[in-house]
């Protein structure tokens, strides 16, 4: 992947992801997921930072934000790391992963700038 992607299901909106930073065993994604407005245009809900560690083959959630709010694991501007945040959130992105591959969103659609 090396711009922006879709993930795509018949009949369920597309999950937008964007390579935020490439290293070589790190990535760095966002994924979203875009909620039509009843006045307007769609917002993104919800949008994760997550970063993919290649050679293990795990991944972490970094931020949330939704229409209710946003949440950090780590705080820059505090130095802190909230490991309570990352433990639901990561559970959160678990079953939002679960629940797109069984909509059938195995296949990355690559947008062609």
């Amino acid at each position: 992947m090396n711009g922006p992607a879709k993930l795509t299901a018949l009949g369920h909106a597309d999950v937008n992801i964007d390579v935020i930073e490439r290293h070589k065993y790190r990535l760095v994604l966002r994924m979203s997921h875009y909620l039509e407005r009843l006045h307007g245009a769609a917002i993104p809900d919800p949008e994760m930072t997550i970063e993919v560690y290649l050679m293990a083959e795990t991944v972490g959630v970094l931020t949330y934000c939704d229409c209710f709010g946003s949440r950090k694991v780590f705080c820059p501007e505090l130095m802190a790391f909230s490991p309570l945040a990352k433990v639901e959130l990561n559970h959160f992105l678990d079953q939002w992963l679960t629940k797109m591959i069984a909509d059938g969103r195995h296949q990355l659609k690559v947008e062609l700038a």
